[in-house]
């Protein structure tokens, strides 16, 4: 427990010294689950030593899945199963903690879907695209997207360690640090956006059939949902 220290000076010379409590923005289940994301880490790091070269080059080299595998650049199913539950993790770690010391006054329920939207949005990604390449009889196309989508969540969740593993420790920063987290979250999105595209494009679909795919499956049912989960929120933060 943390004490800061009070000097009171009476009438006289005498002077007393008072421990008083002082807050801490700490806690041991947040601290716990940064300790367990790096042990995630590093057991992806041991099953695969290549692991941190092949991802930077699968996010943000525009090659195919079949040039990756050509150039011997693949990861292993059970290294990307470590990354993908680490970003699931820390991604709502960050965002429980930040809500946690925001003015807004969130239900249990918003609190929950706040937390777990990286998870629930990078799942229903993987979802949608695996719907839409199957009835559209693309199916290569469900491969390479869906690789690009959890590739992605697995390079931001290791980003986004690095950074909220400082920026736990040094709270009078948090203000800056909400900037830098979404900002990590805005950029490999829209990466994994303009990848998407291009290996699209590469296979030969039309752009209007992608407009209309990203709009009525990926954009409409997001705001239908932030409307419909956070309706007063989303009424105060436009007056």
């Amino acid at each position: 427990m943390l004490f800061s220290a009070q000097i009171f000076s009476g009438s006289g010379s005498n002077e007393a010294m008072v421990l008083t409590e002082r807050s801490t923005h700490y806690s041991y289940i947040i601290i716990a689950a940064l300790v367990f994301c790096l042990l995630l880490v590093s057991a992806a790091r041991l099953r695969q030593r290549e692991v941190f070269s092949v991802l930077g080059q699968t996010t943000f080299f525009f090659q195919s899945i079949s040039e990756q595998y050509k150039n011997g650049i693949r990861e292993n199913t059970l290294t990307s199963v470590f990354l993908v539950v680490q970003y699931i993790i820390i991604s709502g770690v960050c965002i429980y903690w930040y809500n946690h010391f925001s003015l807004t006054d969130f239900n249990t329920w918003q609190t929950i879907v706040l937390t777990a939207f990286p998870a629930i949005l990078l799942f229903y990604h993987v979802f949608i695209v695996s719907l839409a390449g199957t009835i559209t009889g693309l199916r290569e196309i469900i491969l390479e997207v869906n690789q690009l989508t959890l590739t992605m969540a697995q390079t931001a969740g290791i980003v986004i360690l690095i950074e909220f593993f400082f920026i736990y420790f040094q709270p009078e920063f948090m203000a800056q640090s909400k900037l830098i987290v979404a900002g990590t979250f805005l950029f490999f999105a829209v990466l994994r956006m303009i990848r998407g595209f291009y290996h699209v494009f590469q296979m030969g679909v039309a752009w209007y059939y992608i407009i209309l795919y990203l709009w009525t499956l990926e954009i409409l049912p997001l705001l239908i949902v932030m409307k419909l989960v956070f309706k007063g929120e989303i009424s105060s933060w436009i007056g």
